[in-house]
């Protein structure tokens, strides 16, 4: 399961707002970049990366596919010289193309390595589902959870990833076809799967995910427990966290991976410490059922007022 994406906020600090619409075509030609490398695709120990190259060997671009679990969706990031003429004052937004995934995002003035400013957000690739519903509103009995993964067949059109700023900038990375690319990429995820001790044909038959049924109490904890030091000084933190759930509900195993890291956080109030302690976890079942032993994945964020990506 992924699970629901947690916004932690301090000092009155506003939520996180992203708007989701299609990218209006500027007036003016979007510059195209082509890639200047093939797909690279790399599965480290908590994740799955597909990346490629674009500009020249003077000035690269480079595009980035991320996932930390089983998902229909999956984080991407652009970064390079483009990338430095988008105004972190205004909206952006981006386009899979064509017929792709499309959303409004802002810019957080964020950086990438030696490649400079990065745009980031998530996507399914090919287009949305016109009715999307949070894990509360499915019926599981109907839609199984199985073993989630990005619609590579419906983003065999997809060939381009268009980025635009009204009055700032405006490019296009001629990606190529999807369909290979993403199917390579799912079958990363399923390997990764593995690698975490699960047996992947019996995560295909789990029909409801695991539940955290006091979340409210653990949300609330975590952000009880932010560390001080961090909090003066306005830190900020970005955490991917999985849980192995076993079929009676206990947390196997908690691991936290940071893409930025708030320094500051002992064990007695790491937010793996928190799940493992106060979580009451409804395991995973199959329809007939059973429990089974599966996963919980979600991203912790939090965010200070006054920096609202």
């Amino acid at each position: 399961m992924t699970g629901r994406k947690f916004t932690f906020l301090f000092a009155a600090l506003p939520i996180l707002i992203s708007g989701v619409g299609p990218v209006s075509a500027a007036e003016r030609e979007p510059v195209a970049l082509s890639p200047i490398g093939p797909w690279q695709l790399d599965m480290g120990e908590d994740r799955c990366r597909l990346a490629r190259l674009f500009g020249s060997d003077e000035e690269k671009t480079v595009f980035i596919l991320d996932q930390w679990g089983p998902s229909v969706s999956a984080q991407w990031a652009v970064a390079g010289p483009m990338v430095r003429d988008v105004k972190i004052t205004g909206r952006a937004g981006f386009q899979f193309g064509p017929g792709g995934d499309s959303e409004d995002f802002r810019y957080t003035g964020a950086t990438l390595g030696d490649y400079g400013a990065v745009v980031a957000g998530e996507t399914t690739v090919a287009a949305r589902p016109d009715a999307e519903r949070g894990d509360n509103e499915r019926d599981w009995l109907t839609e199984p959870r199985g073993l989630p993964a990005l619609d590579a067949a419906s983003a065999a059109s997809v060939d381009s990833l268009f980025i635009d700023q009204r009055g700032s900038a405006s490019f296009t990375l001629g990606l190529g076809e999807m369909e290979k690319p993403l199917r390579a990429f799912n079958l990363c995820m399923e390997k990764l799967v593995e690698s975490w001790g699960f047996d992947v044909e019996e995560q295909r038959e789990v029909a409801t995910p695991p539940r955290i049924t006091n979340m409210d109490l653990v949300a609330g904890r975590i952000t009880r427990e932010y560390p001080a030091e961090a909090l003066r000084k306005g830190a900020q933190a970005d955490f991917h966290l999985r849980l192995n759930v076993g079929d009676d509900g206990s947390v196997e195993k908690c691991t936290l991976l940071n893409q930025t890291l708030a320094e500051g956080f002992d064990m007695k109030r790491h937010p793996c410490t928190i799940f493992q302690s106060d979580a009451a976890i409804e395991p995973a079942r199959k329809l007939d059922g059973a429990a089974v032993r599966s996963f919980y994945t979600t991203r912790i964020v939090y965010r200070m007022r006054g920096n609202v990506p």
